[in-house]
């Protein structure tokens, strides 16, 4: 199934390196299966490698949403197209903060709900906000592209606040799950400092590589790295 993913999946060329990576996309395809989980909702799609994953890994319908289709060519749209997958994807051409409160709403209940869509602060808190509200007990969030300060803020969050959450190591450092394990039960009082300077080190570094690849120390970097894989 996933050969057949990927006979049908195109990227353009110029956004490869901000896609969600195969091995990415692999991972969450394998820990659908083994969970058995069905119920699924993914905010942002983008080219829908990830999508198509989850669909083939449950065969179940999935939920997503990006407003930013034209962006990328309505190339998602047109994988899942190519792959038959079409009937199984409920794509929604909308805001997640207009979409997940419609959907806490009409009362849906999720087992797994992915979480790659606007990558500012309080965009990404905006989507655990509602998304746990939306996801069962037992259920599980992955946050994508946690190398960003900003998604690193939102797990410091949940890891001091958020006691009903456990986390569970992947073996992708881009890739962070948690799972929910009971209820909330903070009063309104409740609140504990969660900034934390871990991490900025790897972000300002990732964001200085990122720029002005031409830089001679940059490419001797990168040469090693790809010695080393």
């Amino acid at each position: 199934m996933i050969d057949h993913i990927n006979q049908h999946l195109t990227i353009l060329e110029e956004d490869k390196a901000s896609a969600i990576k195969q091995n990415e996309a692999e991972f969450i395809y394998h820990f659908l299966k083994e969970k058995n989980i069905k119920k699924t909702l993914e905010i942002g799609f983008a080219f829908a490698r990830s999508a198509s994953h989850i669909i083939a890994a449950t065969g179940s319908k999935h939920i997503v949403m990006d407003p930013f289709q034209e962006n990328y060519k309505s190339l998602g749209l047109k994988n899942i197209e190519s792959m038959g997958f079409s009937d199984l994807l409920d794509y929604r051409n909308d805001f997640s903060h207009n979409v997940l409160p419609a959907l806490v709403n009409q009362k849906q209940k999720f087992e797994f709900i992915f979480i790659d869509g606007d990558h500012k602060y309080d965009g990404i808190f905006v989507d655990f906000f509602y998304s746990d509200f939306l996801l069962e007990d037992g259920g599980y969030i992955l946050f994508h592209d946690t190398w960003m300060r900003s998604t690193q803020l939102v797990l410091s969050f949940i890891k001091k606040n958020r006691s009903n959450y456990i986390f569970i190591k992947t073996p992708l450092r881009n890739l962070m799950l948690i799972q929910k394990v009971g209820k909330d039960n903070r009063n309104g009082m409740h609140f504990r400092e969660f900034y934390t300077f871990r991490s900025i080190f790897i972000y300002k570094t990732i964001m200085w590589l990122s720029t002005g690849k031409g830089n001679p120390l940059k490419k001797l970097i990168y040469s090693l790295k790809e010695k080393i894989k």
